[in-house]
C-alpha cells in the first residue's frame, strides 16, 4: 500500500555507493570463483587436452565478468542511468586491473568493445560471457577435431559453462527490491 502512494521502505543509496557495492561484490565472487572455472576447464572430459588456464588468466576473466554484468545494466535502467552507473563502476574497477589508471582504462574499454561484438552475435548476456571465456582462453583448440574444424564450442561443455557463469551475474532485481538508487 505504501508503494502505491510513492512511499517505500527501500534503503536509498547513491550511485557511487551502488557502484562500490557492486564492484567489491563482483570482485570477491571473481576472486573466489575463478578457481572453479579454471578447474572446470582444465579438467573437463569433453576436451582432448588441458587448456592449462592459470592464475595469470584471472585478469581476462575479471574483465569478461565485469563487462558482461555492465551490459546487463540496460535491462534494469534507462540509457542515461546505465551510463552513469557504468562510469562509476568502471572508475571503481580500474584499481583491480592495473596500477596505471590509463592502462587499466584501455583494458576495460578494449574488453567492453570486444564484448559488444560478441553480444551482437549472441542474444543472452550469460551466453555471451560463456562464449567470451571460451574465446579468450582458446578452448576451441582443445576440442575434438570435428568441433575445431566447425569452430564451434562443444555443446555439453558450453551449457555447463553457462550454468557456472550464471553464478557471476549480479542480481539487480533483488538489489532494486531492497534499495533505491539516487541518480
Amino acid at each position: 500500500m505504501l508503494k502505491f502512494f510513492g512511499i517505500s521502505n527501500k534503503e536509498k543509496v547513491t550511485v557511487e555507493d551502488t557502484a562500490n557495492i557492486f564492484t567489491v561484490a563482483i570482485n570477491k565472487v571473481v576472486d573466489d570463483g575463478f578457481s572453479e572455472i579454471k578447474g572446470f576447464l582444465n579438467n573437463n572430459n569433453n576436451l582432448e587436452a588441458n587448456p592449462q588456464i592459470s592464475e595469470s588468466d584471472l585478469l581476462s576473466f575479471r574483465l569478461i565478468i565485469f563487462v558482461g554484468n555492465i551490459y546487463i545494466l540496460n535491462d534494469y535502467f534507462d540509457e542515461k542511468s546505465s551510463l552513469i552507473l557504468r562510469d562509476n563502476i568502471a572508475e571503481n574497477l580500474l584499481s583491480y586491473l592495473d596500477q596505471d589508471s590509463e592502462i587499466a582504462m584501455d583494458l576495460f574499454l578494449n574488453y567492453e568493445n570486444y564484448f559488444k561484438e560478441i553480444i551482437d552475435k549472441k542474444i543472452d548476456p550469460t551466453e555471451s560471457i560463456a562464449y567470451a571465456i571460451f574465446d579468450k582462453y582458446e578452448i576451441i583448440k582443445f576440442q575434438s577435431e570435428l568441433l575445431r574444424r566447425k569452430n564451434e564450442p562443444n555443446p555439453i561443455l558450453f551449457n555447463e559453462l553457462k550454468k557456472l557463469v550464471d553464478h557471476f551475474i549480479w542480481n539487480w532485481k533483488e538489489f532494486l527490491e531492497k534499495c533505491k538508487i539516487r541518480f
